[in-house]
């Protein structure tokens, strides 16, 4: 192998690179719908209707699941794919079990109607926020080959 055919191979990588990453990309409606999905989770629990609620909210986040994989044509651990992506994720869960403790402190410990709501709209607004973000961080993490 002489230099030249040892370049075309690995321009041809990150051809493939950009490719991927290009491609992993979820559409607009994932995210979106995650985060209501999320948040209606929360907001059925401080109606008192998760009974029925949660089993059917986490029907709709599994079909989503299902939806993006079939949309993009890849199947990856979105949130734990690369470097960055496993740092975002990491962060976005911190939060998620603050913001949950304290909404569920809140509600039930210091009887405060509509805490794990509002707790709720923020973590469904932070998993919108976070999904796009970690999005960003895989693909810019497959085109640096990391």
């Amino acid at each position: 192998m002489d230099a030249r055919s040892a370049r075309a191979a690995l321009d041809a990588v990150a051809v493939s690179r950009a490719e991927a990453a290009a491609r992993i990309a979820c559409p607009w409606w994932y995210h979106v719908g995650l985060g209501v999905t999320v948040a209606l989770l929360f907001l059925s629990m401080s109606l008192r209707m998760a009974s029925w609620a949660v089993p059917l909210l986490t029907g709709v986040a599994i079909t989503l699941d299902w939806a993006v994989r079939r949309s993009t044509g890849v199947s990856l651990r979105r949130y734990t794919s690369t470097p960055r992506a496993t740092l975002l994720c990491g962060l976005y869960g911190l939060a998620f079990i603050i913001l949950t403790v304290t909404g569920m402190y809140l509600e039930w410990g210091a009887d405060t109607y509509g805490a794990i709501g509002g707790a709720g709209l923020v973590i469904g607004t932070l998993t919108i926020v976070a999904g796009y973000l970690i999005d960003a961080a895989a693909q810019r993490d497959i085109r640096a080959g990391r």
